[in-house]
């Protein structure tokens, strides 16, 4: 009986570890697809396990290594990473082909490679670098889909920058309310609170990165409606919530620096005008907004091709530093732990970009960023009223996250050492 339990037990366990490597919803064995060969700086082999830097490497600000990985049947059953300096470099369970690690960051040029899990299929290495002109001191603006995108793609950057303005364009009122059980058969009210406490979060979080509340403002469009309103631009926009028929209850501008319109109508012309107000009145050098082919969400998306048509129209050759919140080939982007290094997401067919970006965050601002993300409602896990039955729920939780690898929490996705920026000099 002893062992037909212990067999049982096994099978399962083998189970979980197929149904983990094949979370991603692509193919891990294959390569990833970049073209750097413009920003090609040098070749090395490994001697052993030791890498030296390129002689020139501080002369860039971010720096990749590209590598080839073998199958290791380890990583089926344990994380693989490579660590340097005390950093651990992350990769799929099961993972194959080629990969980039981001050296971006380290203090020292002869550097020992520790393979955990992982094996590398030639000791060819290739490096390949990037020397960014990006300059904190100056005006920077932060575009948001919802609530939270900003401090999960930049809480870092701007909490170091000097000038920074933060717009959110959606209210965020679709979707399940955390901490809203009471509501659970009143979906109107339910929603109402969302978007209450997710306008409440884009206008008071960034305080805790030093920007000025009158920096800080939400236009209140509604949650999901971005798309549709650029294929109809002079209709007006419903709420994916039939019941919600006014969005200048979540328009929250009357405070600010920014002089815009208290009170619209949510049609596509309308979100232009309001984009035009803001690059004018802000004359940012610096946009940060979501990388509008390789992030999945159609807000995401609609926010920067709305800004693009902006700057196109006015003929600015704005800096643009596009992140993903949301990546199209998977949502488990970036793998691994909390306090690891982001790289170059998986990716199979090119996309537009003219430079990357990585900026670095010290053990400090790592905290920072936590404490910032924790303070945002809609990231919380929903524990509350607290008791023992909510406990257990939890308990299994986050005990299925960790057997089946499918912990898409942003604590551990956006709390890195690094913040990941593809630069495009000028609008696509």
């Amino acid at each position: 009986m002893t062992i037909y339990i212990l067999f049982t037990l096994f099978c399962l366990y083998l189970f979980l570890v197929f149904k983990r490597a094949k979370r991603y919803k692509y193919n891990q064995t294959e390569d990833y697809i970049y073209n750097l060969e413009s920003n090609f700086i040098s070749e090395q082999k490994l001697q052993g396990k030791i890498l030296k830097l390129p002689d020139n490497y501080k002369d860039f600000d971010t720096l990749f290594l590209k590598v080839e990985l073998s199958l290791n049947p380890l990583s089926y059953f344990f994380k693989p990473y490579i660590e340097i300096q005390n950093q651990k470099h992350f990769f799929e369970y099961g993972a194959k082909g080629i990969r980039y690690i981001n050296l971006s960051h380290i203090p020292r040029s002869e550097l020992t490679l520790k393979l955990h899990s992982i094996s590398l299929k030639t000791d060819i290495t290739k490096f390949y670098a990037y020397k960014n002109d990006v300059d904190l001191s100056k005006k920077i603006l932060i575009l948001a889909p919802h609530a939270d995108d900003a401090e999960i793609a930049a809480f870092g950057l701007y909490k170091s920058a000097k000038n920074i303005t933060i717009v959110t364009t959606t209210a965020g009122e679709s979707g399940v309310c955390n901490y809203c059980d009471i509501y659970k058969n009143d979906k109107l009210k339910s929603s109402l609170k969302k978007a209450e406490l997710r306008v409440f979060d884009a206008i008071s979080v960034p305080l805790l990165g030093d920007v000025d509340i009158k920096n800080s403002i939400a236009l209140g469009y509604f949650s999901g409606t971005l798309k549709w309103m650029s294929q109809n631009r002079e209709k007006i926009a419903s709420s994916q919530i039939n019941e919600i028929k006014e969005m200048n209850n979540f328009r929250k501008v009357s405070h600010a620096k920014i002089k815009l319109k208290e009170s619209i109508e949510p049609t596509y012309t309308a979100f232009l005008e309001d984009l035009k107000e803001i690059v004018k009145q802000v004359q940012p050098d610096i946009i940060i907004t979501p990388h509008p082919t390789i992030d999945s969400h159609t807000d995401h998306q609609q926010t920067t091709l709305g800004m693009i048509e902006v700057l196109q129209e006015q003929k600015l050759d704005t800096k643009l530093l596009l992140y993903t919140n949301h990546l199209k080939l998977s949502e488990s982007y970036p793998v691994g732990d909390m306090h690891s290094t982001i790289t170059l997401p998986p990716n199979k067919q090119e996309f537009s970009f003219n430079s990357i970006y990585s900026f670095y965050l010290d053990d400090d601002l790592q905290i920072d960023k936590f404490f910032a993300l924790e303070s945002i409602h809609d990231l919380r896990d929903s524990t509350l009223p607290i008791s023992i039955k909510n406990s257990f729920k939890h308990l299994n939780k986050m005990i299925k996250r960790r057997v089946t690898g499918k912990d898409k929490r942003y604590y551990k996705r956006a709390v890195r050492s690094n913040e990941l920026f593809f630069i495009v000099n000028r609008p696509l």
